[in-house]
């Protein structure tokens, strides 16, 4: 199902590419981007912890816990959006009142989720991987021949979230289960707040450094360099980490479920080796066959006023190839609670990727020149990441067994980090 959304979105850019202009995908890259980045604390981080309840009235606490903090999360980024509205460029002046809703229903879909692996309900949250995806870029290609503008692109995705969460909702909520939520007493919402404070204060920082990693870029360069070379980024992006999410991800599931049966050393290191060499066959070389081939691709697929997206896609190949190594090992420090290592190592990608943006801006420097130092930049930082996952599973490989993330919901966050969903 996950194959088929993303599919979908693919198979429309080179439709899209000419019903939309660049920078009507620029002004939508860097929505979706902010939308990513707020919407993966907008909850506090507290959906994981739906994992861990067993009993029936704890989750209704638990869910109308997040239903609070989403809802104290948006009206606060709606707040703050409209302190600023003042400064922002008037392109991006209608997505300070789309923004809270994006990111509320994007915090809200991962409870969704949540709520549906926790059941066991595994068909039904493989339904919605599909819709998802396939519902905004099916709106998107609606509204691009109704020629309604550049602004619909950002009402389709949050029409697709509503058509998400009406989906999942009818399907996996009773009446019994709505009732349970709203009276479930805020006291005991309260205190399961205070018995989860690690989900915030720990969770949080990390998880932004992830989102900003991945998404961060495109708002920067949107920034310094106009909507249109967002635009650009983001098909980009798009097509580069196809791949990455319709593979590698997999991939990163396979070896947590592995870590999950057996802690054995061995084992766990001859499954990474594993893994690696499948990437490397099956993503990464690809990955890197695509950027070569997209000066020659990308004219007959987008169109001529799409040329800077080949010269982008061939420096973020690279990356992208060293990406797909790193994503089946992406989850080590979890599993093995070294979450300080993923702080470290996450603190010096974000050098790597940001510094070399923002010394190439304020040097003058042209953007595809500041895009491939970007690039390098964030190549090494994936690198620095593989090498520590390997690192740590020669070094310690026990696994915290009360840690272990859900191998779908590891999915579903790798899926959202991507820059264009």
């Amino acid at each position: 199902m996950a194959i088929a959304g993303q599919l979908t979105l693919v198979a429309t850019i080179p439709i899209l590419a000419r019903l939309y202009s660049p920078a009507d995908f620029g002004v939508f890259t860097i929505y979706l981007s902010t939308v990513n980045i707020l919407g993966a604390v907008a909850a506090l981080r507290f959906e994981p912890s739906l994992y861990g309840v067993k009993e029936t009235e704890q989750t209704y606490v638990t869910v109308k816990l997040i239903v609070l903090a989403v809802l104290t999360t948006g009206i606060l980024a709606f707040a703050v959006g409209q302190m600023l509205l003042s400064f922002a460029p008037t392109q991006f002046r209608h997505l300070f009142w789309l923004v809270p809703i994006g990111m509320s229903g994007a915090a809200l879909v991962e409870t969704m989720n949540c709520w549906a692996l926790r059941a066991g309900l595994l068909r039904d949250f493989a339904l919605g991987r599909l819709i998802l995806p396939a519902t905004m870029a099916l709106l998107q290609l609606v509204f691009g021949f109704a020629r309604l503008g550049g602004e619909s692109m950002v009402h389709a995705h949050v029409l697709s979230q509503f058509i998400f969460l009406a989906f999942l909702g009818f399907r996996i909520l009773s009446w019994d289960d709505v009732r349970g939520i709203y009276r479930a007493p805020w006291r005991s919402a309260f205190d399961k707040a205070a018995r989860e404070y690690k989900f915030p204060l720990f969770d949080i920082p990390a998880t932004l450094g992830s989102y900003a990693i991945n998404n961060l870029p495109a708002i920067l360069v949107g920034s310094l360099f106009g909507p249109a070379f967002a635009g650009y980024l983001g098909v980009a992006t798009r097509l580069v980490t196809g791949p990455i999410v319709l593979i590698a991800t997999p991939l990163s599931n396979v070896f947590v479920a592995e870590a999950n049966k057996s802690s054995d050393r061995g084992h766990m290191l001859g499954v990474a080796r594993g893994l690696l060499i499948l990437v490397t066959g099956l993503t990464a070389l690809p990955i890197l066959a695509l950027g070569l081939a997209a000066p020659y691709l990308v004219v007959p697929l987008l169109g001529q006023a799409w040329i800077p997206t080949a010269q982008i896609m061939t420096a973020l190949a690279f990356m992208g190839a060293v990406q797909a190594l790193s994503t089946p090992l992406s989850e080590v420090p979890t599993l093995l609670r070294r979450q300080e290592v993923r702080l470290v190592v996450d603190a010096a990608r974000m050098v790597l990727v940001f510094g070399p943006l923002l010394v190439g801006a304020k040097m003058g420097w042209e953007a595809i020149d500041v895009i491939y130092l970007m690039a390098i930049g964030g190549m090494v930082g994936f690198a620095i990441k593989t090498a520590a996952s390997l690192y740590l599973l020669k070094r310690d490989t026990e696994p915290a067994q009360a840690t272990l993330s859900s191998p779908y919901s590891i999915a579903r966050k790798q899926h959202d980090e991507a820059p264009v969903e």
